[in-house]
Order: structure tokens, then C-alpha cells, then sequence
């Protein structure tokens, strides 16, 4: 794995900080693109998104620590490098997912429009953090002889890095089509839950605290998808909203 792309004096360029970095910028522009179809003002805008990355490091930040309280409580200083990894994505998720609410509600805007903008952003910057694992050498996978396997172990990061490229196509799609306000968004929890599922399987790090023999990214995806399925099984053959 490759850490550390480069240092010049005491100056270090890490790089899972780069790709997550990537992975915010290419996320921002796509939803900056499609602005209009909320719609929302450009400065509402940014600054819902500049909100939206301090609350989504600081959610990611909080689960990963969590999950890893033994080293953190005897390490309370190393709980703020996230450049050198140690982000839970769900815990990211909630806590932005959250933020929204409540930013929606306040400046009026529709939280069903703006999730369907958002949803394929997430996938896309997804899509760079998860090969920024990768380099870090962070959520690797178990031990294997597969083929596609990376010093003989499972490139789990990769797996999910592939799922959230194929998600965002799909998303995207379906975003340039009729669609009822919130389908787009429902359409990624069920495919990412799926795919944080079973790529979990093949997962060979420390997840920290497990139940009846699942991880808690394995419980919180069961619980998405089965709210999200449900969801789309009595709403999605409603007429389409405008």
C-alpha cells in the first residue's frame, strides 16, 4: 500500500486525506450541476455542502472512534487524525442525513429533491474515499487465493469502490428521467445497503464490536434496506410527483 504519496520537508501529502478530498470535490461539483432540478439558491447551496462535510467527518469520525474505544481511551489524542484514516461511513451518513433535516426545515427547501441530488454525489465521492482505503491500507479484506486478490488478501476496498461507481451511473440515470421526488434516494439505500452487506463478508480488519456473528455496518445495512424496500413496495407505483 502506499500511505504517504510524498513529503517535501515536514510537509506530508497523505493519501487517503487526498482521495477523500477527491472524493468531496467530485460529489460537490455534481450537485452543483444539478442545482436547478431542486431548486436552490447557489450560496444555499454552499453552504449546505460546506456544513455538510463538517458534519459528515465529524459523524464518521465519532463512529469510528466509538467502534474503537479500547485504543481511543488510552490514545485520546490520536482520535483526530483522519488523515491517516478512520472514517465509518455510516456514522458520516447519519450524522449529514440528520444535519439535512433540520436544514431543510429551516430554509424551506424540499429534502426529497435535494436527496435525489445528493444520493449519486454520494456515490461518486464514495467511489474516491474507498480507494483511498485502499492506499491507506485501511478495511482490507480476508486472507484468500482469489485471482483479483491484492497481497493474497480480498481488495475489499476496490469491490466497494467498483459498487458505488456502478451506483452512481445507475443514480444518475434514473435522475435524468420523470421520477417521483425521494425515489432516487430510496434506490441508493437499497443498493448501497446491499453492497455494504455482503462486501462486509469479505472484510479482514478489526470492525470492532460484532452481533450474533454481524458487524454494526452489517446490522445498520439489514435495517436500511428492509425500511427502504418497504418504502418502495407501497410508495413506488404512486403516480409521479411534479
Amino acid at each position: 500500500m502506499h500511505p504517504v504519496l510524498f513529503t517535501i520537508g515536514n510537509f506530508t501529502v497523505y493519501s487517503y486525506g487526498l482521495l477523500v478530498a477527491v472524493g468531496f470535490f467530485a460529489g460537490m461539483k455534481y450537485m452543483v450541476s444539478r442545482s436547478s432540478d431542486v431548486p436552490i439558491k447557489k450560496q444555499q447551496l454552499y453552504d449546505f455542502l460546506f456544513y455538510l462535510i463538517l458534519f459528515g467527518i465529524a459523524g464518521a469520525r465519532l463512529l469510528y472512534v466509538f467502534t474503537n474505544l479500547d485504543f481511543f481511551v488510552t490514545h485520546p489524542f490520536d482520535s483526530i487524525k483522519i488523515w491517516e484514516g478512520g472514517l465509518v461511513f455510516y456514522g458520516g451518513f447519519l450524522a449529514v442525513l440528520l444535519f439535512s433535516f433540520f436544514y431543510c426545515k429551516n430554509k424551506k427547501i424540499d429534502i426529497r429533491k435535494l436527496a435525489d441530488i445528493a444520493s449519486p454525489a454520494l456515490a461518486l465521492g464514495h467511489t474516491f474515499g474507498r480507494i483511498g482505503c485502499f492506499f491507506a491500507g485501511c478495511c482490507y479484506g480476508r486472507e484468500c487465493d482469489f485471482f483479483l486478490s491484492v497481497n493474497h488478501r480480498h481488495p475489499t476496498q476496490l469491490y466497494e469502490s467498483l459498487g458505488n461507481l456502478a451506483i452512481f451511473f445507475i443514480l444518475h440515470n434514473i435522475n435524468k428521467k420523470e421520477h417521483r421526488k425521494g425515489a432516487v434516494f430510496i434506490f441508493y439505500l437499497c443498493m448501497y445497503s446491499v453492497l455494504r452487506f455482503f462486501v462486509e463478508f469479505f472484510r479482514g480488519d478489526d470492525r470492532g464490536l460484532f452481533i450474533v456473528g454481524f458487524s454494526i455496518a452489517q446490522i445498520i445495512s439489514f435495517a436500511i434496506f428492509t425500511i427502504s424496500f418497504v418504502w418502495l413496495f407501497i410508495n413506488y407505483g404512486a403516480k409521479n410527483e411534479k
